[in-house]
């Protein structure tokens, strides 16, 4: 009976070593090729998790048109022109809101003068809550109209020309028409800023905005239309008289 020699005792250990190497990294390989499937699918279900939180909670990034408030709740009328410590003053509205459109007319043109003066810093807050009552989709167009012809540099204008042809019958809405031509023909909106108005409305760039807006309104405790804040603070309209007493109220609640 031989015996084997020492020289191929240490051949055999040194391939029997080099094979449990080559195994080991294998397992390694596939061990980190493991991992790193699940991680990737790990990541996907944490992703696909925070976009269905943010859709049910309301929170989805959205599209802002350029001039809207820093809590993308509003949109201001005159940016840039509010002087140093101005009082905020937001206008909670609906444009099928007919006691809306009666306070625009008494007192929008002394906001505006105050906001342009740089007075105040005055934004508008839209809700879309007569769409429920009056069965239409007029207030939601409207907003997302306005929040267009904020695109184009006009959104005060547009505002304005909207309650100023607001429909004498509660409930008859906006027309297309209305929204795309006869109003942004009285705001001023024409050439290349009426095609990029066009473009804006006809694809709803700012609908999940708009709807925001409306949402936030609620949370900020507005239950009807026209409702004005001054820093936060809910002013008595009841006893606006003139463009002096709603100087004299704002000047009250800074």
């Amino acid at each position: 009976m031989s015996k084997s020699t020492p020289a191929k005792s240490d051949s055999r250990r040194a391939q029997l070593r080099a094979a449990q190497l080559q195994q080991a990294k294998r397992d390694k390989n596939r061990r980190i090729a493991m991992f790193s499937v699940i991680g990737v699918v790990v990541i996907a279900l944490v992703a696909a998790s925070v976009l269905l939180f943010l859709r049910f909670s309301g929170a989805e990034a959205t599209t802002v048109p350029p001039n809207a408030t820093a809590a993308r709740d509003g949109i201001v009328t005159h940016p840039g022109k509010a002087k140093a410590g101005a009082p905020k003053v937001e206008i909670f509205l609906d444009y099928q809101c007919p006691a809306c459109a009666r306070f625009e007319a008494s007192f929008g043109p002394t906001l505006d003068q105050m906001a342009t003066a740089g007075d105040i810093d005055l934004s508008y807050r839209t809700m879309t809550f007569l769409d429920t009552n009056l069965r239409n989709d007029s207030s939601t167009r409207a907003a997302n109209a306005a929040a267009c012809a904020d695109v184009t540099g006009h959104y005060a204008d547009y505002h304005n020309a909207i309650f100023a042809h607001q429909p004498s019958n509660e409930g008859s809405g906006y027309t297309e028409d209305n929204l795309t031509k006869d109003f942004t023909a009285q705001a001023g909106i024409t050439g290349a800023a009426l095609d990029e108005f066009n473009t804006c409305y006809a694809e709803k760039r700012f609908s999940g905005f708009v709807k925001n807006v409306d949402n936030e309104a609620g949370k900020s405790g507005v239950t009807g239309t026209p409702s004005l804040h001054v820093n936060g603070k809910p002013m008595e309209l009841g006893n606006l008289t003139d463009a002096a007493s709603l100087r004299t109220q704002i000047d009250a609640l800074k």
